[in-house]
């Protein structure tokens, strides 16, 4: 789980870092950005990574759904959770 908020952390702060990384050069340079610190579009462009790290997660990954669903049940007094049987074909 910590691999995923790290993760997720990482692709928010990378705008961030490129943005850095751009004023760093600019700095060595000696060129003076004439406009502010874009904060919103870095947070909105961060957001943006993660909503498309989910979306990405959530259509490659997960369980298989060639199969029939199985809901929980009680088989000698301990639930079996919920899961898919593959079909078999002959």
């Amino acid at each position: 789980m910590i691999r995923v908020i790290l993760v997720r952390t990482l692709l928010f702060l990378v705008p961030f870092a490129i943005y850095g990384a751009y004023l760093l050069l600019a700095r060595a340079r000696s060129i003076i950005p004439a406009h502010d610190t874009p904060w919103t579009w870095l947070f909105v462009t961060g957001l943006s990574l993660v909503a498309a790290s989910f979306l990405y997660v959530g259509l490659t990954e997960g369980e298989s759904v060639k199969g029939h669903y199985v809901p929980p049940h009680v088989v000698n007094g301990r639930v079996v959770p919920g899961h898919v049987e593959q079909d078999r074909s002959p």
